[in-house]
């Protein structure tokens, strides 16, 4: 991966910043000469979730200096409901792994934390998708406008996650 982004732009990373947001270099891009690059590199690819109706959803695996992988899918509109979709209990996970065949093979938990306004909005659909996946769950509300953002809030999340004693490494917490 570190090899792939040198090849492509000449350094360790292939994301810029520039016009206050990252960016992913693809090779031969156009990149301002004041942009800021990263030692970190994204490899996006197609979302396995895609389907005939979006064919463009995405998913992409970031590659950090320290050791910080995560994995993010996109889920065509409308699909993340459905209950025959998995990626809100899996789609962390990339499918045919080892990881994913484990997790699988034990029953699911997850804490959704979500804004309160979403949750007025859509919070029934939320609770009948994990009620209908047999998932354990418990859902924290909160008011995350932004001048409500703040260290309280954060902490009000981690006491709920020891309440709920969420294993973050297996039981990832699910943010709406």
């Amino acid at each position: 991966s570190e090899l792939l982004g040198m090849l492509k732009t000449g350094r360790p990373g292939n994301l810029a910043q520039y016009d206050d947001t990252w960016h992913i270099v693809k090779e031969n891009g156009s990149v301002p000469p004041s942009a800021k690059w990263s030692d970190c590199s994204v490899e996006p690819s197609m979302s396995e979730y895609a389907n005939h109706a979006d064919l463009g959803a995405r998913a992409w695996m970031s590659h950090s200096v320290i050791s910080f992988d995560y994995r993010v899918v996109e889920v065509p509109r409308g699909n993340l409901l459905d209950p025959s979709c998995d990626a809100m209990i899996l789609g962390h996970l990339p499918r045919g792994s080892e990881e994913r065949w484990l997790a699988e093979q034990r029953p699911q938990r997850r804490l959704i934390v979500i804004d309160e306004t979403v949750y007025k909005l859509c919070g029934d659909r939320v609770r009948a998708y994990f009620e209908s996946r047999k998932v354990e769950h418990e859902i924290l509300v909160l008011p995350m406008v932004e001048e409500n953002k703040s260290m309280e809030l954060t902490l009000e999340v981690a006491k709920k996650m020891k309440q709920f004693n969420i294993d973050r490494r297996t039981e990832p917490v699910i943010a709406i």
